[in-house]
């Protein structure tokens, strides 16, 4: 009751009118009430602050998320026969060894490389008695190489005196690279972008 009189009276003083209270309002009314109601109020303001400066923080922190994964191209072609980490076309067109590569080529693919005694004996179960050329090939009586320019590791023998190599049922031989054969192409199963273009392919044999 003291501090609502002393308020009265101190209003003429600031120049304000005293008005009467409002109906809801008990005589036994303090202004510290209002001042321990605005407590609760800034706690919530302030605990709403540090929730949202954490989640921004959160957000920084959060990596970005990865980008989409380039398309994976189709394993092999339609006519194409899926062998480990490759893919073999049998071209059954006779053509030289240098047309034989251009053929490989338009499939986007190479002359077959082999690696090991596996892959030949998959190449000659699924090449009938058919003689096929390969991209294998040397300079007069140099050491083989595959089209690319790498050495041929040796994991089989090349019988014969010729500058190309081609599988037959015996493995495989060599000819002269001007004789007419079938081909056998390859390529990896999910084709890189860096497939050789026929302008950096060699194909000066004859």
């Amino acid at each position: 009751m003291g501090g609502t009189q002393e308020l009265r009276g101190a209003l003429p003083a600031m120049g304000l009118l005293a008005v009467p209270l409002p109906r809801g309002l008990s005589p036994g009314f303090n202004l510290k009430c209002i001042k321990d109601k605005k407590v609760p109020i800034g706690v919530t303001v302030v605990v709403a602050a540090l929730l949202l400066a954490i989640i921004a923080l959160a957000a920084k922190k959060c990596p970005s998320c990865p980008s989409c994964p380039a398309p994976i191209l189709p394993s092999c072609l339609e006519n194409g026969i899926g062998y480990r980490e490759k893919c073999f076309y049998f071209v059954e067109d006779e053509a030289d060894w240098n047309r034989s590569q251009i053929s490989c080529l338009s499939l986007g693919a190479h002359l077959a490389t082999i690696d090991t005694q596996e892959e030949l004996r998959f190449l000659l179960r699924y090449g009938s008695s058919l003689r096929y050329w390969v991209g294998l090939r040397r300079e007069g009586s140099g050491p083989w190489k595959w089209f690319n320019g790498s050495l041929f590791n040796n994991p089989f023998d090349v019988r014969g005196k010729g500058q190309c190599a081609y599988i037959s049922v015996d493995g495989i031989s060599s000819d002269w690279c001007f004789q007419m054969k079938y081909s056998v192409c390859s390529h990896p199963q999910k084709r890189p972008s860096g497939i050789p273009k026929d302008s950096e392919i060699p194909l000066n044999f004859t």
